[in-house]
């Protein structure tokens, strides 16, 4: 299966990763998360803005950057061009061709440990993912004599089950007066930058969503994981030279998909956890940034945040 494949089937089943097994060696070699088939979106592009590549005959590979050399046909536009990069950009080869981004190599990025069982407390569920890169654990079964993976618990899901479980009340607290720390800085793009700095931001961060602020510094959009599906699933059409609230709009309503919504992910600094916990929850994204009176952003709240959060108050 390649990236492609892999990272569309995960979409079509509404998840964003899942754990790749090496039955050869009877082990997991990582979790593939769909959103580091971003990185090739990226090198598509970069491949033609540094004229590194060339066209060859359909249903040929084109390689990377350092490999070969690229001819510019003045018939063909740039958006043409781009589309092609990221067509035959190595992440849909088959068979596999020497140089190819694989899935066990972006798998082997998100290393599958610690692994729980389904003994394992929910505390230390909990602290494994508190961290912001752990967005989701693995739960595994020896009983067979060999370690398989019968379950994963996801940031998200821990967090709804966990708010589902605390008393009626309990969050409706304002963020500051909980000890929910938000303050912090934030990441951010100006709406005037591309699409492609915008993503090479996102994958340099490792992030799924930044903040977009117009010249005052003002919150007027965001990113989401499911902008990188409908950059990928756009397949180089849109010009990523455009600035980026420009082409997430044109890509998203070329992508759009039935119930499929954009909102802005933002809640002002008196905001309850409650209703911080429940826009995550209901937009489905994996942070939510907080702004002062002026829209301005002053911090941000992340599923990871939430999770430290259930950690030191569950004594209380």
């Amino acid at each position: 299966m390649t990236p492609l494949e892999a990272s569309t089937l995960l979409w079509e089943c509404n998840v964003m990763g899942a754990p790749v097994y090496n039955a050869e060696s009877e082990t997991y070699i990582g979790m593939f998360d769909a959103r580091d088939i971003l990185s090739c979106v990226i090198a598509a592009h970069k491949e033609f803005e540094a004229l590194g590549g060339h066209h060859h005959n359909p249903g040929e590979d084109t390689h990377m950057v350092s490999d070969v050399e690229i001819h510019i046909d003045d018939h063909k536009t740039r958006r043409d061009l781009i589309a092609k990069a990221l067509q035959h950009i190595k992440i849909n080869s088959k068979p596999q061709s020497p140089g190819a981004v694989t899935v066990s190599y972006l798998a082997a990025r998100n290393p599958m440990t610690p692994f729980m069982t389904k003994d394992s407390s929910l505390l230390e569920v909990c602290k494994v993912l508190a961290c912001r890169q752990k967005h989701r654990v693995p739960i595994t079964d020896s009983s067979s004599g060999k370690n398989s993976c019968i379950g994963i618990i996801s940031q998200s899901g821990l967090v709804a089950f966990i708010a589902s479980k605390c008393p009626p009340g309990s969050l409706d607290v304002k963020m500051v007066d909980a000890g929910l720390e938000y303050k912090k800085d934030v990441v951010k793009i100006s709406d005037d930058a591309s699409a492609s700095d915008a993503f090479e931001l996102l994958d340099s961060r490792r992030l799924s969503g930044i903040a977009v602020v117009d010249e005052d510094g003002k919150l007027i959009g965001n990113t989401s994981a499911r902008d990188i599906k409908n950059a990928v699933m756009d397949a180089g059409r849109t010009n990523m030279d455009m600035d980026i609230l420009s082409y997430l709009a044109r890509v998203r309503q070329s992508q759009l998909m039935q119930n499929d919504k954009y909102p802005s992910c933002h809640v002002h600094e008196d905001a309850t956890v409650a209703h911080v916990v429940n826009l995550l929850a209901k937009t489905g994204y994996h942070r939510v940034f907080v702004v002062d009176d002026d829209m301005k952003p002053v911090g941000v709240v992340s599923f990871a945040d939430i999770i430290k959060f259930f950690i030191e108050k569950g004594g209380e």
